[in-house]
Formats: structure tokens, sequence, C-alpha cells
């Protein structure tokens, strides 16, 4: 009786291990399997383009025209302190308003800089400020000049607005800059900016990681007239 115990139990403990090796062999398909399918996806920016459009406008009626230098002209308004103009670029990918694992399809922020600046002095106008309103005895239309508004300290003033948003559905991003009358004869460069993340995340994820950014530019020139 004890021997037939025996084989039973060497029987048992053979199948055992046959049943965990198998087993184990499939786990680590698997796994293998499953690791091979999920390819790790990594957005470096490629196809990113930015620049600013021709004539610096998407309006041809406010155009700046370019000599043979490549380099842009604005006549200043000398009966201004500033003369404002909209200047207007694209941020493109293979063609197409920029998307990305960071961000999606929102528009993109870009960044703006000039080489000319002033200084707003404390003391000077700010600006005048007109109050309208009709007159309740007359049924005039009444205008009254309120105090002008004086700044309080001394602040060095960019000619340009600092930064932007691209449109979503075109790619195209605009800035004003307004240079003062005193800058006539200088050149203007101006320079734009996009920082893109360089994301990785595992296909199928929802998760992504950041793993540094890529800086994509352009500048233009204009002389001041």
């Amino acid at each position: 009786m004890g021997e037939v115990t025996e084989q039973h139990s060497k029987f048992y403990l053979f199948k055992m291990h046959t049943f965990f090796s198998k087993t184990l062999y499939f786990l680590i398909t698997l796994i293998f399997f499953s690791c091979s399918k999920n390819e790790i996806i990594i957005d470096e920016g490629n196809g990113i383009t930015i620049q600013f459009l021709e004539g610096l406008n998407d309006n041809p009626n406010y155009k700046l025209y370019m000599d043979s230098n490549g380099f842009y002209e604005m006549t200043l308004d000398k009966t201004k302190n500033q003369t404002i103009q909209r200047i207007t670029g694209k941020l493109l990918r293979n063609g197409k308003p920029v998307e990305d694992l960071y961000s999606g399809s929102q528009p993109k922020k870009v960044e703006f800089s000039s080489n000319l600046f002033w200084w707003l002095m404390e003391g000077d106008i700010v600006a005048n400020i007109t109050y309208t309103y009709i007159n309740y005895f007359t049924g005039q239309l009444t205008y009254v000049n309120l105090p002008p508004v004086i700044n309080w300290k001394d602040e060095l003033v960019p000619t340009i607005n600092l930064s932007g948003y691209t449109n979503s559905e075109t790619g195209i991003f605009n800035t004003v800059i307004a240079p003062i009358r005193e800058m006539a004869g200088d050149t203007m460069k101006i320079k734009v900016e996009y920082s893109h993340t360089i994301t990785t995340k595992e296909e199928g994820s929802m998760f992504f990681d950041v793993q540094g950014e890529r800086i994509f530019k352009d500048s233009i020139y204009i002389i001041l007239k």
C-alpha cells in the first residue's frame, strides 16, 4: 500500500511541475508580446515651422514694403508719439495648425521681442481722456476734457507686445508694434519664438513625460522713416 502511495505522489509532483512550467511560460510570453505592442511615441516637433507673413500683415491694405536688401520700411506718423502697426505670422506643422501631445490642438503661445525701447518718465502724460454725453437740457452731444493721466514713475516701455496666441484653425498669430516718432532713422529688429514641449508617451496611454523643449524662431528688420 505504501509503494502505491509513493508512486502516486511522484506522479502528482510531476504534473504540478509541468503545470507551473507551462503557466510561467505563458505569462512570460504574454508579457513579452504585450510590451512589444506598446510602442513609445515621441514628439520632438518635427515638421513645425514659424515665420512672419510676406508684408508682415494678412490685410493687403496694411502690408509693409520690402526693399531690395530684404528690409521692410515703415513711415512713422510725426503728429503722434506712437505709430501702431499690426504684425502677422504663421505657426504650422506640415502645413497645418500645430497639434502636439502636450496641449493637443489648443492655441499655441508665441513670444516676441524688439531691440528698441523708450522711456516714459515720471510726470509725463500717459493719456488725455474726453468724456462724452448727451446734455439733458439741450439734447446735444457734449464733450468734456477730463484731467490727463499722469505717469507716476519712470518706466522702460517696449515697442512690441511681448506675447500672443495662434488661431487653432489657421495657425496665424498677431502682435502689435508701436515705435515712437523719435525713432525715425532707426532699424527695428523683431523676433518671434515658439517653445515646443518635447514629450514621450506609450501608445494607447493618456499619460506622457516631458523630456525638454525645442525652440523655433524667425526674425525680420524694419527701417523706420
